[in-house]
């Protein structure tokens, strides 16, 4: 039977940690990042792009048909940002209201009359990047919605929405 000795287990919960690490590491907020708070104005964005409709390419080659699932590329992320101070006004921007340190980002969209609310994850920094998941089914084209809530919410928080379109690759 093996046997994990004492000197050894030091180096095996490390070769088992690197990968968990490296994980965290990859979402987490830069060194330079302001964190989410309360009362603060926010946009949500796709690859650092807050411009709607953002497009979400979608691993579905060939011709697709109508109600035809795939995943997401690689390498695609939401993020939020803090806006422009040139934007003057609030309008159509999030606010964090007067609870929220963080921001929840899930994905909405139809499937018929069916609703589908996937949560991607949570943010708790300006230009914090969250990876879309590969694993994630999605359509293959159309659109949806990004939704950005402020977490924990208050009667004053206001979640901002990214209109998003599914698009296939050749």
């Amino acid at each position: 039977m093996p046997r994990i000795s004492a000197p050894t287990a030091p180096a095996a919960l490390a070769a088992a940690l690197v990968p968990a690490l490296a994980a965290v590491l990859v979402t987490a907020a830069p060194a330079s990042a302001t964190a989410i708070g309360p009362n603060q104005h926010f946009v949500g964005a796709l690859g650092g792009d807050s411009t709607s409709p953002a497009t979400l390419e979608m691993g579905c080659f060939g011709p697709v048909t109508p109600g035809e699932t795939g995943h997401p590329l690689a390498n695609q992320f939401a993020d939020v940002l803090s806006p422009s101070a040139s934007s003057g006004s609030a309008a159509g921007l999030g606010f964090t209201g007067s609870l929220a340190g963080a921001v929840e980002i899930s994905i909405v969209y139809a499937r018929g009359t069916i609703v589908v609310v996937t949560q991607i994850g949570q943010v708790t920094a300006y230009g914090q990047q969250l990876e879309i998941p590969t694993s994630l089914v999605l359509p293959c084209f159309g659109a949806g919605t990004l939704v950005f809530d402020p977490t924990p919410t208050s009667p004053t928080a206001v979640p901002y929405d990214l209109t998003v379109n599914f698009v296939g690759q050749p």
